[in-house]
């Protein structure tokens, strides 16, 4: 997490899921990455595209884990786009669609 950390601004503004409250801060994110960890793991990531614009990183790809809580392999597609600002991360926003579970 903190190698992570190093790539964001102390201001980041970064929101994990569209209708949940954002999370700010380096300390915020610390938090929130935290917290993923104690629910999933095996996690995979897969970048499928990117695209750059100005200062913008879209990035499309598909995000699998299995969910501590209840062993359920979970699955699901998402968009993320990230803006820099003096080659750091300053706002992060996730779309995807929650709790797709894999099918046994």
């Amino acid at each position: 997490n903190e190698r992570f950390l190093d790539f964001l601004t102390e201001d980041i503004e970064y929101q994990f899921h569209v209708g949940s409250p954002g999370v700010n801060g380096k300390a915020g994110v610390r938090k929130f990455l935290s917290r993923y960890r104690t629910i999933a793991e095996d996690v995979v990531w897969r970048v499928d595209r990117v695209a750059e614009h100005d200062d913008c990183l879209f990035i499309e790809g598909y995000e699998e884990y299995t969910d501590k809580r209840t062993g359920d392999r979970v699955a699901h597609p998402y968009m993320g786009i990230m803006e820099f600002r003096d080659g750091k991360i300053a706002k992060w926003r996730d779309y995807f669609e929650m709790n797709q579970k894999v099918p046994q």
